[in-house]
Formats: C-alpha cells, sequence, structure tokens
C-alpha cells in the first residue's frame, strides 16, 4: 500500500527495505546478547549474522529466479535490477547450508547455535511481511471479509490481507519457540522445530495468498513444506544425529 515509506530530497526509502533491514537489526541484537550465556562468542555470532543475511538474500532471489526462468531467461540483465521478488525457502536452504559450513569451521556447537537463531528467523519474518503488506506484494487472494483490503491504493478488488495474517502466525512461531528452547531434550530442537512450525505455518497461509506455481492441487509451496514438516518430525523422533545432546547440567 505504501511502499515507498517516506522520503530525503531525492531519495525514496522503500518499505520492504526498511522491514528487511529491521528484521536482520532485531536478530543480530538478540542473538549477541544471548550468545555469551550458551558459550558462543559475540564476534562469531556478528559474522554468522552477516553471512546469514548475504546467503538468505542471495538464496532467496535465486529460488525466485528459477521459479520464474522463463521471464528472466529473456532478459537475464533483470536478474541483477531487483525486478521481481524473494522466495524464502531457497534463502533458508542456502542460509542453512552456509552456516553450517561456518560453524563447523570454526567449532562452534551447531546445535546451540541452531537454537539461538532459530527464535528470531520467526520474528524477523514476522517484521519482513510488515514490509511486503505497506510494499503490496505477496498479497491475497480476493475475500468479501469486513477485514479484507486492497493490495495497493489504486485496486479495486478487495482482498485477504495474507501478509499481515503471516506476521501474526510467525510472531505466535516466535512465542513458541521461546517458550520451549529452555525445555529442549536436545540441542537443535528449537531449530528442527522452528522447520516444522514454519512447514505447518506455510501450508496454511497458501490457502490465502494469490499463488501462480500449482503442482496437482497444492502449490509448490506446499509441497516444499510438507517435506519441511516431515523432516522435522523424523528429526525429533529420531535424534540425535551427530549434534549435541543436553544432559542434567546444562549443555554438553
Amino acid at each position: 500500500m505504501y511502499p515507498v515509506l517516506f522520503e530525503i530530497g531525492s531519495i525514496q526509502i522503500y518499505s520492504y527495505g526498511v522491514a528487511l533491514v529491521l528484521a536482520f537489526i532485531a536478530g543480530i541484537y538478540f542473538v549477541s546478547r544471548e550468545a555469551p550465556a550458551k558459550g558462543v562468542s559475540q564476534d562469531r555470532i556478528l559474522d554468522l549474522s552477516i553471512l546469514i543475511g548475504l546467503s538468505a538474500i542471495i538464496g532467496s532471489r535465486l529460488a525466485f529466479v528459477m521459479l520464474n526462468w522463463s521471464y528472466y531467461a529473456r532478459d537475464p540483465s533483470l536478474i541483477l535490477t531487483g525486478i521481481g521478488g524473494l522466495s524464502f525457502h531457497g534463502g533458508l536452504f542456502l542460509a542453512f547450508l552456509v552456516s553450517l559450513w561456518y560453524v563447523r569451521r570454526h567449532n562452534i556447537p551447531v546445535g546451540i547455535t541452531a537454537d539461538l537463531i532459530a527464535p528470531y528467523l520467526a520474528l524477523g519474518y514476522a517484521i519482513t511481511r510488515v514490509g511486503c503488506f505497506l510494499n503490496g506484494c505477496c498479497y491475497g487472494k480476493p475475500s468479501d471479509l469486513p477485514w479484507a483490503l486492497p493490495a495497493t491504493l489504486a485496486e479495486e478488488t478487495l482482498r485477504h490481507p495474507a501478509q499481515l495474517y503471516a506476521s501474526f502466525m510467525n510472531l505466535l512461531i516466535f512465542a513458541g519457540l521461546l517458550h520451549i528452547k529452555e525445555k529442549k531434550p536436545f540441542n537443535g530442537y528449537v531449530f528442527v522445530a522452528y522447520v516444522g512450525l514454519y512447514g505447518v505455518y506455510r501450508f496454511i497461509i497458501e490457502f490465502f495468498r494469490e499463488v501462480d506455481f500449482y503442482v496437482s492441487f497444492l502449490t509448490l509451496a506446499q509441497l516444499v513444506s510438507l517435506f519441511m514438516i516431515a523432516a522435522s518430525l523424523l528429526l525429533i523422533k529420531y535424534w540425535p544425529w551427530g549434534w549435541e545432546t543436553v544432559n542434567n547440567e546444562g549443555y554438553k
């Protein structure tokens, strides 16, 4: 609705960009604040946060381009111009791989670090979806509900404010992860739970979003989400597979 939040002279400050920066800052602040108590260096967390931010953006962009390759193949220069959007699944996947490489290279406890970060992925996602709402992207299907809104100020069609649904649901995930993080049966549990809960959220929200990519009667995102849910449940049931467990005295 308000893609340009405000202007400073001739410079336009975009809503989505502001939300992305706020999400990143919030994540760094909270994770670095908690890290020393878990035996993780703040300097390492700061370096890791930068890597996560960069790899998440690159992975999200690459996934979006791959899903829309027929469009970008006509003019590959559009890939770098910012035209189009991002795909969270791609960003999460690449950020996970880069993070795993970094923590193993520097002998940082994998499970503890993953659990530190997981709740703030949900919080950052919730903040970013508010940016989507203001930007007018990732909008919902047409609706006649009392709270339905147009995707942009110029549009007459009223739609589900799917971005706000997404933000609210991820705030619930954030609160749930904070609740379980001190009661986890093994290190890595909070992150694995996040993967499953994100899958549940994304499967549900797809019914309200205006989506282009379908595989049979499900969207592509729903199929990926089902895989995330299944992987999460299997990991919780058959853990540990080489990560740290928690003993009665605390972290191992």
